[in-house]
């Protein structure tokens, strides 16, 4: 490839819009909020003991140097390096007439790669949390549907209640929320088991479930991020041998 390009809109708690491109040799960093400091505030960062003395020299004006390049405000808007004469990344070439068509091409570079991926950073986050969430109601994951098979049963079965089953028998989950997990537990439980309790192991579901002999009751449930948890479902299967 010919470029690789980089993307920031938050520290945690913080917003800060940044996008990046690089080729082998130069490397253009864009700013979309230049009047944000190089370290906005973080509740996790500031915690260290090193941001924590940081700050008390930047407070005290004895960083130099490199060290005080983390406190310089405003940011420049474009920040231009030649990574291999300055591989720290600390001389900015963007205001270097000799730099301009470098920086023009990696400027054209990424303009295109954020039209071509959809760059959704100029996006307010509640305005994109109600594109999600139409009229403010979070989606909910749809309940698992269970297919069962065996011999005289060769996955034609959707649903509950199931038939008898012989062994061997395989139990396959899906969910109709695309981008969902399902989690799925076995037991030999009662049909009033919710199937919650401590002891219960929830595993999650990668392939179809091999069954064994005997009554056994599958329980699942499925998620997808960003989606409500599904309603349970609960299904008894008769194995015979």
């Amino acid at each position: 490839r010919d470029y690789v390009f980089a993307t920031r809109d938050r520290h945690d708690e913080a917003y800060d819009r940044v996008r990046a491109v690089r080729d082998r040799r130069y490397k253009l960093i864009r700013h979309y909020e230049p009047q944000r400091p190089y370290l906005p505030w973080n509740r996790y960062r500031n915690r260290h003991p090193v941001t924590q003395e940081l700050w008390r020299r930047s407070a005290a004006g004895t960083l130099q140097g490199a060290e005080q390049l983390l406190f310089d405000w405003p940011r420049p808007p474009e920040e231009l390096y030649d990574t291999h004469v300055d591989p720290f990344e600390m001389v900015n070439l963007a205001d270097d007439p000799g730099f301009g068509r470098i920086r023009s091409r990696l400027q054209g570079a990424l303009d295109e790669w954020m039209g071509k991926v959809g760059d959704l950073g100029e996006m307010a986050e509640t305005e994109m949390v109600n594109n999600w969430y139409p009229n403010g109601v979070q989606p909910t994951t749809a309940v698992p549907l269970i297919t069962v098979y065996d011999a005289s049963h060769p996955g034609l079965i959707s649903g509950v209640p199931a038939p008898p089953l012989r062994s061997p028998a395989l139990a396959q989950l899906q969910c109709g929320t695309q981008g969902a997990s399902i989690a799925y537990t076995l037991d030999h439980g009662d049909d009033d088991d919710t199937g919650d309790g401590e002891e219960t192991r929830w595993r999650l579901y990668t392939e179809p479930i091999r069954l064994p002999v005997g009554r056994v009751y599958v329980r699942a449930r499925a998620i997808r991020i960003g989606y409500r948890e599904s309603e349970p479902l609960t299904v008894r299967l008769e194995v015979s041998g």
